[in-house]
């Protein structure tokens, strides 16, 4: 390697691998997401995700948000993976917990539903509402269950998925939710963690209730709820909680917890705060995946090969559901994830295009983050379009034209390497 690819290596962190970007946050979660492209390949969507344009006939551009003072790129594919995309999960898991927050608010202070009137068979005539005026509570349900080290993380699923639906709509589970505590809409969060024990996949789910429990009511219901807990996962082929785990398995908490849930959901998914290693009990998926970077076993697995299998069994799944009529009734406009990922503020600000090649590169040498980082810092400096993202580029070209000159010296010393090779030594060679 001569002086020249070394200084530029150098300044691009090539070989110290230390980076000097404004927001370390986002070049982890872009950092991140080369790594799940790298290990999910082309099933997944994320292989995409902010690297190919949506529109082919028009080069990538970058935007100014004022409000954040951020640049983003623009005219790029978003995977809207909430999963598997640290980059997406981030903006999804931040929009559903402020419309977790709004809910629970709101529902404390009281809304009006408004409920349809039962009408005669022979009623003509648009149909009639009746306006109810509800100042409600919160509970918080924890659902778990027995699991393995072998056990399959796309079983699990399944079998949870049977046994959450006789949960919720058996006639024990209706009279548990509808007369007992008195429920009007859920909101259920599906996730899973990796430990000594296998996958550890459970199920947080919010219940708006209009009715006011009692120490003693709350702790009679918690005791149905949990033997209806244990006797829905033994319908569907799960080993039966023991009567002394039941109440581990099936977890009541008041509104002071679920308070403290809604404030805190989603941060699992932000790299600066629950987002971290938990320890070496129990591992979220971007755990995982981070641990993916060097592999190193955990209980007997490696991460990147628990990572994909997280990431196939939940392929196409809901982290978020919200039962029938909630978003309506609090007029919260029902938006999916891959709407979310796609959203760009109205006050979003066009600044620049970028070539395909230049962005090419950046793709390649992992460097979208810092790119957008020096356009924010040349933005705020006054010297956009002079400024460190355009040396950025420049020095990620040079380094490509010297990559591109060695490969070509090594190809032309090829064959006279091969000439200076003795016809007996060369001749026991088995080309293929």
């Amino acid at each position: 390697m001569n002086v020249a690819t070394s200084q530029i290596l150098g300044s691009l962190g090539i070989l110290t691998k230390s980076h000097s970007a404004i927001d370390q946050n986002r070049l982890s979660d872009y950092l991140l997401q080369d790594q799940a492209s790298k290990l999910l390949q082309h099933k997944f969507r994320v292989k995409y995700c902010l690297k190919r344009k949506i529109n082919k006939s028009e080069l990538v551009n970058v935007c100014w948000n004022e409000s954040t003072k951020k640049a983003h790129f623009g005219n790029v594919i978003r995977c809207g993976s909430v999963w598997v995309c640290p980059v997406c999960a981030k903006k999804i898991t931040e929009k559903r917990r402020t419309e977790l927050a709004s809910i629970n608010e709101r529902w404390k202070k009281g809304i009006t539903l408004y409920s349809p009137v039962k009408q005669q068979d022979d009623f003509i005539g648009p149909p009639v509402f009746l306006p109810e005026f509800v100042q409600g509570y919160t509970y918080l349900i924890t659902l778990t269950n027995p699991h393995y080290a072998q056990d399959r993380l796309s079983d699990l699923r399944e079998k949870q998925k049977e046994a959450m639906k006789k949960f919720f709509s058996d006639r024990k589970g209706r009279y548990i939710f509808d007369h007992l505590m008195g429920k009007r809409f859920h909101v259920t969060n599906y996730e899973v963690t990796h430990g000594q024990n296998g996958w550890h996949p459970h199920h947080h789910i919010l219940v708006f209730s209009d009715k006011y429990l009692s120490i003693h009511e709350f702790s009679e219901l918690h005791e149905v709820m949990a033997d209806h807990w244990r006797s829905s996962l033994a319908a569907v082929g799960i080993r039966k909680v023991k009567e002394h785990e039941k109440f581990i398995a099936c977890d009541f908490q008041d509104g002071t917890y679920a308070d403290q849930y809604v404030g805190k959901w989603g941060i699992e998914h932000e790299m600066t705060k629950g987002h971290v290693k938990k320890g070496n009990e129990t591992f979220t998926p971007f755990d995982l995946l981070r641990l993916s970077e060097k592999d190193d076993l955990i209980f007997e697995k490696r991460p990147s090969k628990l990572f994909q299998e997280f990431a196939i069994a939940f392929k196409g799944a809901r982290q978020l559901v919200f039962s029938r009529g909630l978003k309506h009734a609090f007029a919260i406009k029902d938006i999916s994830d891959d709407q979310i990922a796609d959203s760009v503020l109205d006050e979003a600000e066009f600044l620049t295009n970028i070539e395909d090649m230049a962005f090419h590169l950046l793709c390649k040498y992992k460097k979208r983050a810092e790119f957008l980082d020096c356009i924010t810092q040349d933005k705020l400096n006054g010297n956009l379009g002079s400024g460190s993202a355009e040396s950025l580029i420049s020095s990620l070209a040079e380094y490509e034209i010297l990559i591109l000159e060695e490969i070509n010296s090594i190809e032309v010393s090829i064959p006279k390497f091969i000439d200076e090779i003795p016809p007996v030594i060369f001749n026991s060679f088995t080309l293929t």
